[in-house]
């Protein structure tokens, strides 16, 4: 991962890998917190600046904490 990417790209990419390691499609993502999937695609590649009560939603949605969306060391 490259560090001068910013931050809307790096909480994007670990989204994702979280998603998939959970093995949820942004469809399913999308139908639990109630988002439009291609929103969930949108904060993935970093094109959407999220806000903080999003990310929360996202997080309990993941059943992770949310400063594991955070952690880019993956």
């Amino acid at each position: 991962m490259a560090k001068n990417d910013g931050l809307e790209q790096r909480f994007g990419r670990k989204l994702a890998y979280v998603r998939k390691c959970k093995k949820i499609s942004q469809m399913k993502l999308a139908e639990i917190v109630d988002m439009n999937f291609n929103y969930i695609g949108q904060i993935e590649r970093g094109e959407a600046n999220v806000t903080i009560h999003t990310m929360h939603i996202l997080a309990d949605a993941l059943d992770v904490e949310m400063k594991e969306l955070f952690d880019f060391t993956f």
